[in-house]
């Protein structure tokens, strides 16, 4: 029986096998699961805490290329491909974005979930 329905869902995100990063309409890191934390090399309870997400992930230029756009337009991307570099190996994350809203539908934030498919297919 769940008692805690808030950290019932805090595990949910926790538990993703993707990574997930959630930013503010001001550009604020929200949220950056423990999965992104792993591909992205990140400490998600210390890099990210109330930082900007420029700043915050300026290691990742194309992610932040994502996360900007999506708070600029709006608009939601399904199953795309950028490249990022960890010590000069390149790494393939398949993402998505998400607008998110409460239960009014006003806009609060955006979220990108990903994975690293860097060697997904491949031999």
């Amino acid at each position: 029986m769940i008692n805690n329905v808030q950290e019932y869902y805090q595990c949910i995100l926790d538990n993703l096998t993707g990574g997930l990063v959630s930013v503010d309409l001001k550009g604020k890191v929200v949220y950056l699961n423990d999965m992104a934390g792993k591909i992205l090399r990140l400490n998600p309870g210390t890099c990210c805490r109330d930082a900007q997400y420029d700043a915050a992930f300026a290691d990742f230029p194309a992610l932040t290329s994502v996360i900007k756009e999506t708070l600029e337009t709006s608009r939601c991307v399904r199953r795309a491909e950028i490249s990022i570099m960890h010590d000069n190996t390149p790494l393939i994350l398949g993402y998505s974005t998400m607008l998110v809203k409460n239960h009014e539908g006003a806009e609060l934030g955006i979220s990108v979930i990903f994975q690293d498919i860097s060697f997904v297919g491949r031999k």
